[in-house]
């Protein structure tokens, strides 16, 4: 065969269709497709991280940037202008011969005990977001003596009326004093001392 400029050209024709059918051979492009495949899932892989990585990043400057901005301060008083007034005739009643102590959680003045812990689960998380007006504990070491609460009109509604119930009962059970005191424009403390000493000295 002649190697001129044009069978140059033939030869490196041939040589270039015969790479290519070698390529295309069953064998050969099984081959190929092997060896690329794990590389394109690795790839996808990373990929796939790399977008959830981002996607993240974006949720948390959303949520940093646009959550509202919850602002933070102490309150005046434990009492609303009602117990407040309550308070101050309690307070004379009592004469410093108690101590006063406002918004206790009931769960700090019950102890509860049982053989099943999910009934005492059960009955210790009705209780344990409630809170008594006031309690009366004695000077020395604050031993609670009695608990008093404060009632106003929404005692009349139905969950309420549900709520004052479920303490009534486990204060009776309890055999600790529960007083329950109605709202009003002007407070007796003679009376208030009448109620308090007949439940804490019988």
């Amino acid at each position: 065969m002649m190697l001129d400029s044009s069978g140059g050209n033939f030869v490196g024709i041939n040589k270039f269709f015969g790479l290519t059918r070698k390529l295309c051979d069953p064998p050969q492009l099984g081959y190929l497709l092997i060896m690329t495949t794990p590389i394109d899932s690795w790839i996808a892989t990373i990929i796939g991280l790399g977008i959830a990585l981002l996607l993240l990043i974006v949720v948390w400057i959303i949520r940093y940037f646009l959550e509202p901005v919850v602002y933070i301060e102490a309150v005046e008083s434990l009492l609303t202008p009602t117990e407040q007034k309550f308070y101050e005739a309690l307070d004379s009643a009592i004469d410093g011969r108690l101590v006063i102590l406002a918004k206790v959680r009931v769960a700090d003045l019950l102890n509860l005990s049982s053989k099943s812990q999910s009934a005492r689960y059960r009955l210790f998380m009705s209780i344990a977001c409630k809170h008594i007006d006031f309690v009366l504990a004695e000077v020395e070491d604050l031993h609670p003596v009695a608990a008093v609460e404060l009632d106003d009109s929404s005692h009349q509604r139905a969950d309420r009326r549900k709520r004052d119930e479920l303490l009534n009962n486990l204060f009776e059970r309890a055999e600790f004093p529960l007083l329950r005191f109605s709202t009003s424009t002007l407070y007796n403390p003679r009376k208030i001392e009448e109620r308090v000493w007949e439940v804490i000295s019988p």
